[in-house]
């Protein structure tokens, strides 16, 4: 698996409002400004909703979780209460713990599937 981090933004069929951004490599420092980008941009384009689709991570640092916070503010409007703008996916188990011991879980909400986060958006 590769050391280098990437997204690759993809909008699911009959949900134009939702931003599915599939993460490989090491999220970590160079990781960070990438992934906050790819947000901003996909906000920009009109996503109300954007999914991390973390199957091809393979390394979290706090780089990697202060941009998923990132992330989380950019999809949570200030002073609002609407939650789940922003959720994740398929995390591998070492990357899952990182997150749940951090209690970034409690925010962000992690499903096991893409297809089951991406239908949760319309609930």
């Amino acid at each position: 698996m590769s050391l280098e981090f990437k997204v690759v933004k993809e909008v699911p069929q009959g949900k134009p409002t939702v931003a599915v951004l599939k993460l490989g490599g090491w999220l970590d420092a160079q990781g960070e400004t990438l992934l906050v980008e790819a947000v901003r941009e996909a906000r920009a384009e009109g996503a109300a909703n954007v999914l991390l689709d973390l199957k091809d991570v393979s390394l979290i640092t706090s780089a990697g979780i202060r941009a998923i916070q990132k992330s989380f503010g950019i999809m949570t409007p200030r002073g609002g209460t609407v939650l789940g703008r922003l959720k994740l996916c398929n995390a591998a188990p070492t990357v899952y713990e990182v997150l749940s011991v951090t209690g970034m879980l409690v925010s962000v909400p992690m499903y096991e599937s893409a297809d089951i986060a991406i239908d949760s958006f319309d609930q």
